[in-house]
């Protein structure tokens, strides 16, 4: 669930760099469908590496948490295994939570190979003999509950262990205890890596390899896993192989992704509006490759603009309001506003089908607002002038005109570097109270409940914060089909991340759908109980604009 929950975060950095999988050409990822080792409590770096990190293991919060996590994923099970139980099969999350919380606090691999609908599945989990007969005892009553056939006894390389077979597949559940690990198989008739594993235990004691400094290895055929992950075929990421090791008092995150054929990205000079940028920053991020991600996102190419921004540029601001900006740079920007003012109206409501507010457009500016969906926030976009370059800026708030120069050592970072895909730089505390912020203005704007504040994932937000320190992230190309993220932090995602991350782990559908939260109850009512199925914008007034007299 851990590195699920990363490979996630993840992803959502790398469409920033707006690269999908391209489906065409020699796939360059030769790994299994899924590998996840995690090094366990026991197994973090020794000494002063990830000293950051082994704090935050160790909170209160971070046992709740996994707690919640563990409960959730466990009540998830049912209905993503129910095609392959008999009819009837009721849930068994009590029996599966404890060893859920084994996977995230103990050593355990887990791989997958094969494809979805034929795959074998190995775990190997290192736990006391207390917990060893837990597992045995509880996955004996899951066998019996969900009728997977009657316990058979099993013995090989020395190790004692049981079996059942079913109809229909997967078909056979292997369970052993190896010394201090328990390994299970599940898949379709002769399994073939619990025997391989157990053979490595008993020459080596351990069933791999122990990791080196490594706090989490992983591997993932993510297009092969769209049949699980719908998510997956909505953001068609490629295959990653991913690594997280104790760097100082931190950690070092390095992200793979390997495409099939030629990623469709080329390094084009960075154009950043430096003189728009201003102090006092928590963040500030560019990237490059938006087009191809922009026209696979449904609205954009109806937008009317002649030609899709291909760079972005965005920051974030000190100060208590979730005040964030972004800029991209366009040809002739008062004409691509007169272009935007009917189109971005367009989009938002098509986006957000309870939208609330109303789309104002100064004519003597060229400036769009969204005005009076919320007191304290006024959406905007307006053209703007950097040198000779011209830009589109928005943000939650309009600029302030007060303009203080950023240092030059930020943007001496990224200079000259022509393998640069996307760089993040952030004080992760400030951005994750942004991203609390954003998700609830998101909710409030479109008259949906506001996530809530006391949940596990929420509390543990609260106690991770001051721990965070700052963030840096850098996306580079290192041959024709592949990206590779490095990331330096103390937690491993990014302030985003982790407030994207609290909105999945709270929302209903958690592990297999994400979203924000339900309409409010009032609301739903007057729409009807079928208003969430509800086409993007059937609830939505037309785009309406009124022009803003300004002064000249």
């Amino acid at each position: 669930m851990k590195i699920v929950a990363a490979a996630l975060g993840l992803g959502l950095v790398l469409l920033a760099g707006g690269c999908f999988e391209q489906n065409a050409g020699s796939r360059s990822y030769k790994g299994p469908l899924f590998r996840y080792h995690y090094a366990g409590r026991a197994g973090l770096p020794p000494g002063t590496n990830a000293a950051r990190f082994k704090e935050i293991e160790a909170l209160p919060s971070t046992a709740a948490l996994k707690a919640d996590i563990a409960q959730k994923f466990s009540a998830a099970l049912l209905p993503f295994w129910k095609g392959s139980l008999p009819a009837g099969a009721t849930d068994q999350s009590p029996l599966l939570k404890p060893l859920l919380e084994d996977l995230l606090t103990s050593e355990a691999f887990i791989e997958v190979r094969g494809a979805p609908g034929s795959a074998e599945m190995a775990l190997a989990v290192a736990v006391s003999d207390d917990r060893g007969q837990l597992w045995d005892r509880n996955l004996r009553q899951l066998a019996t509950a969900w009728k997977l056939g009657t316990p058979r006894d099993l013995a090989a390389d020395s190790f004692k262990g049981w079996e059942t077979k079913k109809s229909p597949a997967p078909d056979t559940l292997q369970v052993y205890r190896a010394g201090k690990w328990t390994i299970v198989g599940l898949g379709h008739g002769k399994l073939v890596q619990v025997p391989a594993l157990l053979a490595e235990v008993k020459k080596s004691g351990r069933p791999v390899a122990a990791l080196s400094n490594q706090i989490v290895d992983l591997a993932a055929d993510l297009p092969a896993l769209r049949p699980w992950f719908p998510i997956f075929s909505q953001w068609p990421l490629p295959p990653i192989v991913a690594n997280v090791s104790g760097r100082g008092d931190g950690l070092r995150t390095e992200v793979r992704f390997q495409y099939s054929g030629k990623i469709p990205w080329s390094y084009e000079a960075w154009k950043i509006p430096t003189n728009i940028v201003s102090e006092p920053l928590t963040s500030f991020t560019i990237g490059q490759g938006l087009a191809p991600f922009l026209r696979q996102v449904k609205g954009f190419s109806e937008l009317g603009l002649d030609r899709l921004p291909n760079q972005f540029t965005a920051w974030g601001l000190n100060n208590d309001q979730c005040r964030m900006n972004f800029a991209v740079p366009v040809a002739n920007a008062t004409n691509a506003m007169q272009q935007l003012s009917l189109g971005v109206p367009r989009l938002m409501l098509n986006s957000f089908t309870n939208l609330q507010g109303r789309f104002l457009f100064g004519t003597n500016r060229y400036e769009l607002l969204l005005a009076g969906g919320l007191p304290w926030i006024t959406p905007s976009l307006n053209p703007a002038v950097n040198g000779k370059d011209e830009y589109l800026i928005g943000g939650l708030f309009p600029l302030s005109p007060k303009h203080t120069p950023v240092p030059d050592d930020l943007f001496a970072q990224f200079r000259g570097r022509t393998d640069l895909v996307y760089y993040d730089w952030e004080i992760t505390e400030a951005r994750l109270n942004h991203g609390k912020q954003f998700y609830q203005l998101a909710s409030l704007i479109n008259r949906r409940k506001t996530p809530s504040t006391n949940t596990a994932s929420k509390r543990w937000l609260v106690d991770i914060g001051p721990k965070l320190g700052n963030t840096a992230t850098e996306i580079t190309q290192t041959s024709p089909q592949e990206f590779v993220l490095v990331r330096r932090s103390h937690v491993g995602f990014t302030g985003f991340e982790l407030a994207t991350l609290s909105l999945w782990l709270d929302y209903p559908g958690f592990p297999f759908d994400f979203g924000l939260p339900d309409m409010m109850p009032n609301l739903k009512s007057r729409l009807g109980t079928n208003a969430p199925a509800a086409k993007p914008g059937a609830n939505s007034p037309k785009p309406t604009i009124s022009p803003v007299p300004g002064k000249k």
